[in-house]
């Protein structure tokens, strides 16, 4: 793309040069902020959860929470989220409505509502309202600072051919990123698939197949049998050893320590220093039943330390495999059958291990579970790659999608 003809600088940091027939001025000069707010009775709700982050669109959600007091809004208002703006949560309304006062609701007045929703958009002021807010745990911005920033102005007709074209390209990138999106879907909704296939079915094709009779297994290899759970693992009752680090069992990060966890999440938590006499020891090649296994299933741990009380500790009997029930305790199947074994999400019990022995376990060759488990590691670890390339490939235009509004809608390059 081509540069204008002439630049002039502007004094202002986050916008350097504009060209040269270019005007600048300050936002509250250019746009009137509605400030009218009522309860919120009926009509659509636009939270900050409605906005995509850093493309302007608006996404319908489904069990929205709706706080009473809102601001109204008209069709043709720019709505911009003052919590966390580094979020980059900006859209032109269609249509009238209420909104979260988490925004900041603007009339345009001397500015196409389209480029200034690209303003609020572009990288430089994303980041010099980000640097204005105030308030740790959750940074906002205020009106005070954003209405005396400086908005660059070229004549409207140029507003509206920026605008037109970065519609365009935006639309362009997001298509693009959607498509990128569809594929991660698909392949994590194979690898589910292979998974569950391999835990239940084993890797074979071939193997000739018998109803199981637990319902949640459904036909199995032949030759593989089906026991109570209590057959292949025990519940610890082992308390902490004096040398033993605090664990935290977590869906995301499976079994680590609470230091590593702090380090991971950026945030400290305070340590346990009461009770602790009571707390578990793990071992490698235990498995955790946590608060959130009803969900995401059971975890193993691969270092030794202790868990809180609440937890139960599995102690694998001879005959397991650790690394093929690692695969067998997070399959989908395995988790619905889980949850069917109490009330426990309707009414907040934990699960407990007198739920874990209600669900039959598949009993396999010792060889044939270190096959199916060598066979899921490779597996999932080449679907994961592709992931984590496809990630990558998003992120890359994501940032792409912000250089282009950025150098667009400050005059670095020019549209037709």
């Amino acid at each position: 793309m081509k540069r204008y003809a002439e630049y002039k600088d502007t004094g202002v940091a986050f916008l350097g040069e504009i060209p040269l027939e270019w005007t600048i001025s300050k936002l509250k000069y250019c746009v009137k902020v509605r400030n009218i707010k009522k309860n919120y009775l009926e009509g659509i709700y636009v939270g900050l959860e409605n906005i995509e982050p850093l493309n302007g669109r608006y996404i319908e959600v489904n069990n929205q929470e709706i706080n009473g007091v809102s601001s109204e809004f008209v069709s043709g208002d720019v709505l911009f989220g003052k919590l966390r703006p580094y979020l980059g949560k900006c859209i032109v309304a269609e249509f009238n409505g209420m909104c979260s006062t988490e925004f900041l609701v603007l009339e345009p007045l001397k500015v196409c509502n389209r480029y200034l929703k690209y303003w609020f958009l572009s990288a430089p002021v994303v980041d010099a309202i980000n640097a204005s807010t105030y308030g740790a745990k959750m940074p906002r911005a205020n009106w005070d600072h954003i209405g005396e920033m400086a908005l660059p102005l070229p004549a409207k007709c140029v507003q509206t051919s920026i605008a037109n074209y970065l519609d365009t390209k935006v639309n362009a990138i997001d298509a693009t990123i959607t498509d990128k999106d569809k594929q991660i879907r698909l392949l994590e909704e194979k690898q589910v698939s292979i998974i569950t296939t391999a835990v239940t079915k084993g890797i074979n094709s071939t193997t000739e197949m018998k109803d199981s009779g637990t319902e949640w297994l459904g036909y199995i290899p032949s030759h593989w049998r089906v026991v109570p759970a209590k057959a292949l693992f025990a519940q610890s009752k082992e308390t902490r050893h004096e040398t033993d680090v605090q664990l935290t069992a977590s869906q995301k990060y499976g079994i680590i320590s609470q230091e590593d966890y702090m380090e991971r999440q950026n945030y400290k938590i305070v340590l346990a220093d009461k009770g602790l006499e009571n707390w578990k020891h793990v071992e490698p090649n235990d498995f955790i039943i946590s608060l959130r296994s009803f969900q995401g299933g059971l975890e193993i741990s691969y270092i030794p330390g202790c868990i809180t009380w609440h937890y139960i500790v599995l102690k694998p009997k001879a005959g397991v495999e650790p690394e093929y029930f690692k695969w067998l305790f997070k399959s989908p199947r395995y988790i619905q059958a889980l949850q069917r074994t109490a009330n426990f999400i309707r009414d907040g019990q934990d699960l407990r291990f007198s739920n874990f022995v209600q669900v039959p376990l598949p009993l396999i060759p010792m060889d044939e579970q270190k096959e199916i488990a060598e066979y899921l590691n490779k597996e999932t670890a080449r679907i994961d790659s592709i992931i984590a390339d496809i990630t990558e490939q998003i992120e890359k235009l994501k940032e792409y999608r912000q250089s282009v509004i950025s150098e667009v809608v400050t005059g670095k390059v020019a549209v037709e």
